[in-house]
């Protein structure tokens, strides 16, 4: 019999058990793994690899202390996760769980909730998908959202356990590498400010990028990461900084932030957050990442990451901005509740 209930704080070795077995599974066979996937240099078994580079191979699912602060930080900032746990007589035991992220997203979604992971087991006696997935939407209405999306990075995975016909493509993410000095300096007048990081409160900031799982936009944002001591100097941040400035006859305040992947990667991802209604305007967006430029005007950052979604991407590249054709645009799926 399979029941779904919330994730506890008891079930965090059995999900990590979960998750780095359905890893392996996906894996080539071989214990060998990047010590950075991303530049894919050199490899190394998994035992011998760093809390970081396993971090960076698997997501914060693959440690129970990862996994901790990540289900910590979950909770705090609106989204939760939900456990499948199949009884078999006295035994129980989890075989699927999923996460989803709560936020105010701009047009046409609205109130979202989206699915960051859904882990399922080989083995069971019951399929849990359907029971998990029914018991999402349900949770995601009790809490006044309208739809269900899926992230970018978890598509495939999710896709693959979801044969829901109602899915709707919302947009293809396409990534920019652009050099720093690619972007003149804005002609807007604007003002710049360093606020205090408790002033930043992460259910208001929402980032226009959805590249990214909310994992590594916790760990762009917070110092609770720092706090794990293997993890000090993981993810490289900037000072977040508000922006005040004169657009289009009217006065707007935004927030820009920097981060990167510690040594992995050398342009560093551009965090936007914009007032609602505000999410839409591309030629915003645009003027932001000249300031961003003119602000964090250092050889330390030479250039930035920014995702667009296809309409959005279109318009950069009008800009004359370059899309990274090494990584293929990536999907996102929603649908009502």
């Amino acid at each position: 019999m399979i029941a779904i209930r919330p994730v506890r704080p008891s079930d965090i070795n059995a999900i990590v058990s979960l998750s780095n077995r359905r890893l392996w599974q996906r894996h080539t066979g071989y214990d060998e793994w990047f010590t950075d996937p991303v530049k894919k240099t050199s490899q190394s078994s998994w035992e011998k690899l760093s809390l970081y580079q396993r971090y960076l191979n698997a997501g914060v699912w693959c440690d129970p202390v990862l996994y901790k602060n990540h289900l910590n930080w979950l909770g705090k900032t609106g989204g939760f996760s939900l456990a499948a746990e199949e009884t078999e007589g006295v035994m129980k035991r989890i075989v699927a769980f999923t996460e989803v992220w709560c936020a105010d997203e701009p047009s046409p979604i609205g109130k979202t909730g989206s699915v960051i992971i859904l882990e399922t087991d080989t083995h069971f006696t019951e399929d849990p998908v359907s029971k998990l997935y029914a018991q999402t939407k349900k949770e995601i209405r009790s809490r006044g959202y309208s739809t269900l999306a899926i992230c970018p990075f978890s598509s495939r995975a999710v896709t693959a356990n979801l044969d829901d016909r109602r899915w709707e493509l919302l947009s293809l993410v396409r990534l920019f590498r652009v050099p720093r000095a690619n972007l003149t300096r804005s002609s807007l007048t604007f003002r710049v400010e360093e606020p205090p990081r408790a002033e930043l409160n992460t259910n208001e900031l929402f980032g226009l990028d959805h590249s990214w799982p909310p994992s590594y936009f916790w760990a762009s944002m917070w110092d609770e990461f720092e706090q794990i001591p293997e993890m000090k100097g993981a993810i490289r941040k900037q000072t977040p900084r508000r922006v005040h400035l004169e657009y289009n006859g009217q006065a707007l305040t935004a927030v820009l932030w920097l981060w990167n992947l510690g040594d992995v990667e050398d342009y560093w991802r551009l965090g936007l957050w914009v007032p609602q209604g505000r999410e839409d305007d591309r030629e915003l967006t645009y003027e932001l990442a000249r300031i961003a430029a003119a602000i964090w005007n250092t050889d330390e950052v030479p250039g930035f990451v920014i995702g667009a979604d296809e309409e959005n991407a279109a318009f950069l590249i009008n800009r004359g901005l370059v899309a990274d054709e090494s990584k293929p645009a990536e999907p996102r799926y929603y649908t009502t509740v």
